[in-house]
């Protein structure tokens, strides 16, 4: 499919996303640990949330491919590694997520959890 000049070419990005995307407005803490160094607590705030990953603004700069616990809730952390980076606004993928742990992102983003 080739586009036409002057012609928006519109992507159906839903239907090639492993999971959809929820707006959210909860606070989040990326935690850096580092071997002999103690734990970094960053404070953010999470703007969208899905089961595989979710965009927050945080107060300190992350590298790309940087990869920190992220706190989504009390008692619930998962790895997250940053993908993308707009100024403050982090762009994460989680990783290596346990069953559970999905189980518990899919909760909290259909609810106030």
């Amino acid at each position: 499919m080739s586009a036409q000049p002057g012609k928006p070419v519109e992507h159906d990005y839903l239907s090639k996303r492993r999971y959809h995307r929820y707006n959210v407005d909860r606070a989040v803490t990326a935690l850096l640990n580092w071997p002999d160094s103690p734990t970094i607590p960053i404070a953010g705030q999470c703007r969208v949330l899905s089961e595989g990953g979710g965009a927050a603004m945080l107060s300190q700069q992350l590298r790309e491919g940087e990869i920190v616990f992220l706190e989504l809730a009390s008692g619930l952390r998962v790895y997250a590694a940053v993908r993308n980076l707009r100024g403050y606004l982090h762009g994460f993928e989680f990783v290596l997520v346990r069953d559970n742990q999905r189980q518990a992102i899919r909760r909290l983003c259909t609810s106030d959890w």
